[in-house]
């Protein structure tokens, strides 16, 4: 999903390596643009990382409503999507197909709207080896960002640890509603490291993540992103729990940070260490 993996805040950390800052305080935080380009880019991460577990679960169950995540509030669960998606399968034709279709507006409990189609044509079973599952997005909105996801999925099989693996390709692009965009292109390996065992219950799938990729922010910089140590998504948070990226500007490498997400509790929190040594912590939430 959702390394490559580029989070909420990040693009406020990109804005630091775009001007080519050498220290940080709050305010080199708070630009109103950049904000709004940190909560659509974390959207279509989350989106791209949950259309995964759409496809997985439609497939299981034909249905979306129960894929959860729990609240690091209150530890509540809380079904994301709602309920008022429509799943409609297609066994007969070859490749077979998936329609997630959210209409013209499907409110989740949190009041998140979301609208447009995810469509997914696969080769065979989710958890089956060498099944080939593409995934896109169709008018896809979430509130006013449009989200266009183009992604590639290969299950390569179980590991030596007998843990399935699976080869990830993705593009992804935020549009805002001025028409400005951010695109991002990853390759990842998703290894499932719990939950494969429990195919309808998905609040206790966890998952490791490497990769690397490239953004381009919509002020058209480019970076290289890459993971230091593995992320840990668990289905049952928002965000990743544990693991390091680097992300490092392409046209001056002296400029990267560092993103460490914790120890591995859903607090929607990372610490940020930038090239001059200076670290602050990020709100991931959106």
């Amino acid at each position: 999903m959702k390394t490559f993996l580029i989070t909420s805040r990040l693009i406020a950390i990109f804005l630091v390596l775009t001007f080519g800052l050498t220290s940080c305080n709050k305010s080199d935080l708070t630009n109103d643009d950049e904000t709004e380009a940190s909560q659509g880019l974390n959207i279509a991460e989350i989106e791209d990382d949950n259309t995964q577990l759409m496809a997985d679960q439609a497939e299981s169950s034909g249905s979306v409503s129960d894929l959860r995540l729990i609240s690091p509030n209150d530890n509540s669960d809380a079904d994301i999507l709602g309920g008022c998606a429509v799943v409609t399968k297609d066994t007969v034709s070859s490749p077979k197909s998936i329609t997630i279709d959210f209409g013209d507006g499907c409110t989740g409990p949190g009041g998140k709207v979301r609208k447009g189609k995810i469509i997914i044509t696969y080769t065979g079973a989710y958890r089956a080896p060498g099944t080939a599952i593409h995934v896109v997005s169709e008018n896809y909105f979430v509130n006013d960002k449009k989200i266009d996801i183009d992604k590639t999925i290969k299950n390569l099989g179980p590991n030596e640890q007998g843990n399935l693996v699976f080869d990830v390709q993705a593009e992804r692009i935020v549009t805002f509603p001025n028409g400005s965009s951010n695109k991002s292109t990853v390759h990842k390996r998703r290894e499932w490291l719990a939950g494969a065992s429990t195919p309808l219950d998905f609040s206790d799938d966890i998952f490791r993540v490497i990769g690397e990729g490239t953004h381009i922010s919509r002020r058209g910089i480019t970076y290289q992103v890459h993971t230091l140590t593995a992320l840990i998504r668990k289905v049952s948070c928002h965000e990743f729990v544990s693991g390091e990226l680097k992300i490092v500007r392409q046209a001056d490498n002296r400029r990267f940070a560092i993103i460490n997400f914790g120890t591995g509790e859903c607090d929607d929190e990372a610490t940020v260490t930038l090239d001059n040594g200076r670290s602050f912590t990020i709100d991931l939430r959106h």
